[in-house]
């Protein structure tokens, strides 16, 4: 007779944790409704980036250049000077030219510069 007794208490106990379980899956349905909005993350909100702005190698000043990745105020001032003394910049690739400029720098820089064509 306690082993019955034990076995109904035991049936009863898993129903009720079944039940309970059962209500945690529901109980989204049961919560007030909010704006979809609120429930896209914020990644999703968040404006698409600018693409960065084209430095002219041609016309910008040696504080100008210092703000491109790996050129600090020597970079900067040789690269001016290189100008100065041999004339504008044809295209990108002749930053090689440039004391302290290598291939990696070089190509580091490509994305952010521009040789603008004279009118």
């Amino acid at each position: 007779m306690q082993t019955t007794r034990r076995l109904a208490v035991l049936t009863v106990l898993a129903a009720v944790l079944i039940a309970a379980g059962a209500l945690f899956l529901i109980a989204p349905v049961w919560q007030p409704q909010r704006p979809a909005a609120a429930y896209v993350p914020a990644a999703v909100h968040t404006a698409a980036p600018k693409a960065p702005t084209l430095i002219d190698i041609n016309t910008a000043t040696a504080e100008e250049l210092t703000a491109l990745p790996g050129l600090g105020p020597r970079k900067a001032a040789a690269l001016v000077a290189y100008r100065e003394a041999h004339g504008p910049f044809r295209s990108v690739d002749e930053l090689i030219a440039v004391e302290g400029i290598g291939e990696g720098k070089l190509e580091k820089l490509r994305e952010l510069v521009t040789v603008e064509e004279e009118p």
